[in-house]
């Protein structure tokens, strides 16, 4: 089932819910009404006779007698065809059945006594009585209201103590009421179908309409999938959640687009990486095996070459492999560590690494313990290390711990302003560091693994020559992951 039939489906079902719960509740909210109703009627029907009257028994007896004598004779007095009927005048009864009606109350042909003695007096309909209505004629006092099957009608009945008289009965049909409420229930049933069809059709009109972008999107996805142009974008027509998808979608775009932008020329730069060492020890070992005879002085210097061109060639290929290898995003940021030590680590083994002077600079009596993984905090320093040897063209390297900041300082020719703000993305290198041997990927392992440790980057050119690239990372059992400030050198 497509989203446009799920969201039709939803609003008939919705409606249709709600149509039988309001149908429900108004038919039982009006059959409650209606039996309130009646209960009032039959309470002042009660209300029409005097208990406190010495006659009211007497009384009582008669109408009931009157009534039933109307009763027995509506049927059979006067006339029955129209047209054979004499005009009678609406103010004068003409049958004797009509004159003895008058008498009475309407109503008294559902009336009844029953005496203390358990003696029933009734009108036209003989009423029910069961023990608690027995009780209360004979008590002379209560009420109770009971709904009461006679001759297949249903009727509302009351039963009221009279005092020494017994106790009165009063009935009344609830045929009309409930015929109104199976009327009510046709008519909700009815119009809760047709409203429910009705918002079904809407429903799927508004569907079509809201789910026609994420088609389009759907079909955009789709064009990207098969012509793999990662240059198209989806336009954006409205500010609500379907153009925030939109939105997402472009940026993803975008970012894969600039990500395969940047793998080929990374492609490129380590082709040409790889085709320089590999050449130049082509070269020498070709010389070596033509030439076996040479001088020792010089082959001790072609050796040397072989040497240089092979850990040139070791270092690109760790860094392509990291470049495979993802930096693992499960840290345990609730094991403590030095930074301090760590770095002096980094320090020692940069020194013996690229056989230059490493000075390393230790702010005593600074708070230096963090939270984390030492070792990949060890590996973002060795990265910086490495970018500063890679640029410094021979010079010295400073490295400056501060509490949980440190900095590693160059001597290189720096980096152009407006590549500062990129030096820390993915596959990223200046155009001026094209030459220099690398893949531009130590930075952005740095990157990731700061972040990771809730700390911030910063990357400035010195005045004085050289780049300054260093990070500050939070001190152990700080509140919030504040990174410690960044303190001048």
């Amino acid at each position: 089932m497509s989203l446009r039939s799920r969201i039709a489906t939803l609003i008939t079902a919705t409606v249709l819910l709600a149509s039988a719960v309001g149908g429900v509740g108004a038919a039982l909210s009006s059959r409650s009404v209606g039996r309130n109703q009646v209960d009032e009627q039959l309470v002042a029907d009660v209300a029409r006779y005097d208990q406190v009257n010495p006659g009211v028994g007497t009384q009582l007896q008669v109408t009931f007698e009157i009534r039933r004598s109307a009763c027995d004779l509506d049927a059979g007095d006067g006339p029955t065809d129209e047209t054979t009927a004499a005009p009678t005048d609406d103010r004068r009864p003409t049958t004797r059945g009509e004159r003895l009606a008058r008498l009475v109350p309407e109503f008294a042909s559902s009336m009844q006594l029953v005496r203390a003695n358990g003696l029933i007096i009734s009108g036209c309909v003989t009423l029910p009585v069961d023990e608690t209505e027995t009780a209360i004629a004979t008590s002379g006092r209560g009420t109770v209201i009971r709904t009461v099957s006679i001759d297949g009608k249903r009727y509302r009945m009351i039963t009221a103590g009279f005092g020494e008289i017994g106790a009165i009965q009063f009935a009344r049909d609830l045929e009309l009421t409930e015929d109104t409420l199976r009327g009510l229930f046709v008519r909700i049933t009815l119009f809760g179908g047709i409203g429910a069809l009705l918002a079904g059709l809407l429903g799927w009109y508004l569907a079509g309409r809201a789910t026609r972008p994420i088609e389009r999107l759907s079909d955009a996805t789709d064009r990207v999938a098969r012509t793999r142009d990662l240059g198209e974008r989806i336009p954006i027509e409205n500010n609500d959640e379907v153009g925030a998808l939109a939105s997402s979608f472009n940026t993803m775009l975008e970012s894969l687009d600039t990500s395969r932008e940047q793998q080929q020329r990374l492609a490129q730069d380590a082709s040409h990486e790889l085709r320089t060492p590999l050449t130049s020890m082509r070269t020498n070992v070709e010389l070596l095996q033509r030439h076996r005879d040479i001088p020792e002085d010089l082959r001790e210097q072609v050796l040397e070459d072989i040497g240089a061109e092979l850990a040139e060639l070791t270092e690109l290929t760790a860094e392509l492999v990291e470049s495979a290898t993802e930096v693992r995003t499960d840290v345990d940021r609730s094991a403590p560590f030095d930074l301090r030590e760590v770095v002096e680590g980094c320090v020692e083994r940069g020194r013996r690494r690229h056989r230059r002077e490493i000075t390393l600079v230790a702010t005593p009596h600074e708070e230096s313990m963090v939270m984390g993984d030492g070792a990949l905090v060890a590996r973002a320093v060795t990265n910086l290390i490495n970018n500063a040897a890679k640029f410094s063209a021979g010079g010295d390297i400073d490295v400056v711990t501060h509490g949980t900041t440190v900095r590693v300082l160059d001597r290189g020719p720096g980096i152009p302003e407006a590549d500062l703000p990129h030096v820390f993305d993915r596959f990223y290198r200046a155009t001026a560091a094209r030459s220099a041997p690398g893949s531009g990927l130590g930075l952005a392992i740095v990157k990731q693994i700061v972040e990771m440790h809730g700390g911030s980057l910063h990357a400035t050119n010195r005045t004085e020559g050289g780049l300054e690239i260093g990070f500050s990372l939070p001190v152990a059992g700080a509140t919030g992951g504040t990174a410690a400030p960044l303190d001048p050198v």
